[in-house]
């Protein structure tokens, strides 16, 4: 059967960059040519910037008050706990809402604070601040509610709260729609009072609000050590929902990052020893890559299939026994998911391969049976695939929902405006949205994202699959790679450095690895040696390794930690060299 249209593989191209400022930088900050280079390619250009790149350090964070209604949100909080009464704090069912609340949660009860927390189900409530969810904290007799990761465009359940006497105070990152009257918005993306700290994730913005309460209630003094060490160890919870939620790695980010990994190395936490020891993650070696493939897959498999607030739970106890039951109960609950995505992802490949989808623009998946808790994490994979947009949808008699996905060159933002003719809700930004349909409508929508596709700006492109740059087998050694990784944490907008590398030959049989056999290990031959490689979830690829001739490599250069240090190769994509 011949590969459909819809799966064309991506082209390769090399971001140019400026010799000159990468000549410049090498020599003005010491530094090595290679390094030198990728710093240029992200736009790090003299030394003082390529130092506070390279040290990221806590004195570099901005001050909280540069985050809007932040110190109106200290002091309600204050006052409601110097007044006796209750704080509730509703999150998301992601990492970044779990982590989130779970850094908030512990501040709160640090200062004295009388609290009680509630997330929402994914499947029967959604996101969002609900009305019912107020009226449970009203029976609860709270006085206050905290918002995190959300509640910006809750406008019903905001004035409800109002209505009823009850406190609010928004802390979200999400666009925002509308701005709420009468509620404290800690939001570092408001359209009324732009800020520098706008790259914060959810749990970011929690974090700076604890910094800030901290901070009032030393008197705008040094904080003292024990409140200190809380807001270190904190660290280590805004580090996951940083990875988790893909927010830009640069800036007030990246410290948190660089820092919260430290502090998550040293937890004594007894949840999150055990979940790093059911990841099978090295404590002396945590990287970014850790939260975003084995942490933080595991947390929100809770709040996609299960229930958060076991994930909630597993961060916050003291209990060491308690805290590995949660993460064996999370571990499971990560095996499901990972099946129940497979069985998605393989149905919908079928249908690429009937060809029962255009092969030009959006395309929407649409079965009964599907759980929607992962159809987001198959829709990013279907879009991998096909290079465009992708909505997943699951039927449930006469209601579909779903997640869309898409690439850079084609935001679904562009879509809701047109959608919102057939559908009954739709929203999210640029990369990820979700939507209600009713069933019945769906051709329709296939219909109106077909009009879209029409349009003379739209480009059926495949996007290139970008490269830092060239180097040969004899540049690849293990300084190199150590010297790459002062490039680290990577993540969104400081992704990990791609290279091109010609000339290699397969030494011997690669063979199938990890569970299910879905990865690849091969060991490389050139002029200068044997090169060991790993090939993540390319088992349908691995026949392309013994080919015979040369082989061109899209690859990272990192350091393999197990049984010492050595270098490795992580393939990404491979050509025939004469390719």
């Amino acid at each position: 059967m011949s590969t459909p249209a819809e799966i064309r593989r991506r082209p390769w191209q090399c971001l140019e960059c400026d010799e000159a400022l990468v000549a410049g930088l090498a020599s003005e900050a010491n530094l090595h040519p290679v390094i030198a280079r990728l710093l240029v390619l992200r736009n790090i250009t003299t030394a003082e910037d390529a130092a506070a790149f390279l040290n990221p350090k806590m004195t570099d964070l901005l001050q909280p008050d540069e985050i809007p209604d932040i110190d109106v949100a200290v002091e309600m909080i204050l006052a409601v706990r110097d007044a006796g009464g209750t704080i509730a704090v509703f999150g998301d069912y992601d990492v970044d809402g779990i982590s989130g609340s779970a850094v908030l949660l512990e501040m709160l009860r640090h200062i004295g604070a009388e609290t009680v927390h509630r997330l929402p189900d994914r499947v029967t409530e959604g996101y969002g601040l609900q009305t019912a969810v107020v009226d449970g904290f009203a029976e609860e007799g709270v006085d206050l509610i905290i918002t995190v990761d959300g509640g910006s465009n809750d406008l019903d359940a905001l004035s409800h709260s109002q209505q009823l006497g009850i406190e609010v105070i928004v802390t979200d990152h999400h666009p925002i729609k509308q701005l709420p009257e009468g509620v404290p918005l800690v939001h570092p993306d408001r359209s009324d009072r732009p800020s520098l700290s706008r790259g914060l994730c959810g749990a970011g913005v929690a974090y700076t609000l604890c910094w800030a309460l901290a901070r009032e209630e030393a008197g705008g003094e040094k904080v003292d050590s024990r409140t200190r060490d809380l807001l270190v160890e904190l660290l280590a919870f805004t580090s996951l929902g940083t990875v988790a939620d893909v927010v830009p790695l640069l800036g007030e980010n990246r410290i948190i990052v660089k820092q919260g990994l430290r502090a998550l190395a040293a937890t004594r936490r007894p949840g999150l020893e055990a979940l790093m020891e059911v990841c099978r993650v090295d404590r002396s070696n945590l990287s970014a890559v850790d939260i975003g493939f084995k942490l933080g897959p595991h947390i929100n498999a809770a709040g996609r299939i299960g229930d958060a607030e076991d994930a909630l739970e597993l961060l916050l106890t003291d209990d060491g026994k308690r805290g590995r039951e949660l993460a064996q109960q999370l571990a499971s609950l990560n095996r499901n998911r990972k099946e129940i995505e497979k069985q998605i992802t393989e149905e919908c490949r079928e249908e690429l391969e009937q060809g029962i989808h255009p092969e030009e623009g959006p395309i929407v998946f649409a079965r009964e049976g599907w759980h929607p808790g992962v159809v987001g994490i198959v829709a990013a994979r279907m879009v991998d695939l096909v290079h465009r947009p992708v909505w997943i949808l699951c039927i449930d008699g006469d209601i579909a929902r779903g997640s869309g996905r898409s690439i850079q060159a084609l935001p679904l933002s562009d879509l809701y405006e047109e959608m919102s003719e057939v559908v009954e809700k739709v929203g999210g930004h640029a990369a990820a949205g979700g939507m209600t349909i009713k069933s019945e409508r769906i051709d329709q929508l296939r219909a109106v994202l077909a009009r879209y596709q029409a349009r003379p700006e739209v480009s059926d492109e495949i996007p290139p699959r970008n490269y830092d740059m060239e180097i040969s087998p004899s540049q690849l050694d293990l300084p190199l790679a150590e010297a790459l990784e002062s490039l680290a944490p990577f993540g969104e907008a400081n992704r990990q450095p791609v290279f091109r590398i010609r000339g290699l030959r397969t030494d011997g049989t690669p063979r199938l690895v990890g569970q299910g056999e879905e990865h690849v290990q091969v060991t490389f031959r050139s002029d200068s040696g044997r090169i060991p490689a790993i090939w993540f979830r390319a088992a349908g690829r691995a026949r392309e390794l013994t080919a015979g001739g040369e082989l061109t490599l899209l690859a990272h250069v990192g350091v393999n930690h197990f049984r010492g240090r050595n270098l490795q190769l992580q393939i990404i994509d491979i050509l025939p060299t004469s390719g």
